[in-house]
């Protein structure tokens, strides 16, 4: 290791990422048994529907939360304001997002709802799917900036495990359909609400829940808003395919490309973890630190990534018709065609962390733009004639697209060789062996 090599990532941070990625990896688990159970109840066309409806929820809270969450990871890590005042203004945002989606469903019934109605869309459940969505984001994002990341797992595993015991419920006592299944999901994210309050209830304070604090409010929503615009259109550069496929394909071909994604997002687990934990420690660290810690682990979590991908590649003949049943069979193609880029995007996750922590929230929304703009251009191409596949080719593209800009922006800013953001080295493995070894059980002859 040369003089210039960051020492390897602190004991405790390694022990948040374990903490925080076997908790990825039982949400994980519990997220595939949920998308299972929905599939094989609804079959693609039910599917499609269920998916398309938590799609533009998700786009809607993320357009409705102002960006809190992100605003309250960067406060609270950086320490400039109270927990109590943070968690206040993001329950303020959530009263503000129930008004607007409630509106927003007022104002779409006479126009198109009768027809929605009639297709099996429960666009009603926007009104409570929204502000639980809302108030679930900025309540996992309170206790990641806080750094208490045991207790963020518990309300992250809670949601799919009560999902999965309601969705398995209803299927033994009855039909599921897309509304049984939304009423479920909307189950699941309210018992993980209340757990977050009730985990947060030392940190609550009723005189600032009741007061609005002006200064305070505009503060957090002028950060988050440039924060969140990145967020949301990476969300639209993730989801907005299903959108296209629709378009072109069928609600039917939007439930089988959502299983190739659900299946990708497998590669994600490593990336997601060291993300989650490294956004607060960075903020916290000088711009020094930043600086030498990133590349390290943005390279090891590329390499691991690319290794989780060709395991999922491996299996996934078997692990698609098997998991999902025959009607599934057509979501192979699009996972292999994905998989590129999800591992590329792994290494996006840890860069945009980076950039985010020292306050260039600007930097990852253009970018963001760049590959969304990649990413409708690709689709319009390539979905008419290739169909899901076509759809997963331009994600793929688009994802690469990010990282690359992601990795010039990353290596101009902090004055760092690119290719040590990228390249493993032979010191990497033998740690991140070494790291396998101390934290998975040996059984001893």
């Amino acid at each position: 290791m040369t003089g210039s090599e960051p020492p390897a990532p602190g004991t405790s941070f390694l022990a948040n990422v374990n903490i925080v990625f076997l908790t990825y990896v039982a949400n994980a688990a519990l997220a595939f048994g949920v998308a299972i159970v929905v599939a094989r109840a609804l079959g693609p066309e039910g599917r499609g529907v269920y998916a398309l409806v938590l799609l533009s929820a998700s786009i809607a809270q993320a357009i409705l939360s102002l960006g809190m969450g992100v605003a309250a990871v960067y406060e609270l890590g950086k320490g400039s304001a109270p927990v109590a005042r943070v968690i206040a203004n993001t329950q303020q945002v959530v009263i503000f997002s129930a008004a607007m989606s409630g509106a927003l469903v007022l104002l779409a019934w006479p126009l198109f709802g009768d027809r929605l109605l009639d297709e099996d869309v429960p666009f009603w459940a926007f009104a409570f799917v929204v502000p639980l969505f809302v108030n679930y984001n900025v309540l996992t994002a309170v206790l990641q900036g806080m750094s208490r990341f045991r207790t963020m797992n518990v309300v992250i595993v809670t949601q799919p495990f009560v999902l999965l015991l309601v969705l398995v419920g209803m299927e033994a006592f009855g039909d599921v359909d897309p509304t049984a299944a939304l009423v479920a999901w909307s189950i699941g994210t309210l018992v993980a609400v209340l757990l977050a309050l009730g985990l947060l209830r030392s940190d609550l304070s009723i005189s600032e829940l009741v007061r609005i604090d002006g200064p305070s409010l505009r503060r957090q929503v002028s950060f988050g808003l440039k924060g969140q615009l990145g967020n949301l259109v990476q969300l639209l550069n993730y989801r907005l395919d299903q959108y296209i496929v629709l378009l072109f394909v069928s609600t039917a071909g939007v439930g089988i490309y959502a299983v190739s994604v659900t299946l990708s997002q497998a590669v994600w687990f490593g990336a997601n973890a060291v993300a989650t934990v490294l956004l607060p420690r960075l903020t916290a660290a000088d711009p020094a630190e930043a600086a030498r810690t990133t590349p390290l682990v943005c390279r090891s979590t590329l390499f691991v990534s690319a290794l989780s991908a060709l395991g999922l590649a491996a299996v996934s003949p078997w692990l698609v018709e098997g998991l999902f049943g025959s009607d599934f069979k057509d979501a192979l193609a699009p996972l292999l065609w994905l998989l590129p880029g999800t591992v590329a995007l792994a290494g996006s996750k840890i860069l945009a962390s980076y950039l985010l922590s020292r306050g260039q929230p600007l930097i990852n929304s253009g970018v963001t733009v760049v590959a969304l703009a990649v990413t409708l251009g690709a689709d319009f191409a390539l979905i008419p004639p290739f169909g899901l596949a076509g759809a997963a080719i331009a994600s793929s593209l688009a994802y690469l697209t990010h990282f690359a800009l992601l990795l010039a922006a990353y290596g101009r800013f902090s004055g760092n060789s690119i290719v040590d953001a990228v390249v493993i080295r032979r010191d990497d493995v033998r740690a991140l062996i070494e790291t396998a070894r101390q934290h998975l059980p040996v059984s001893k002859p």
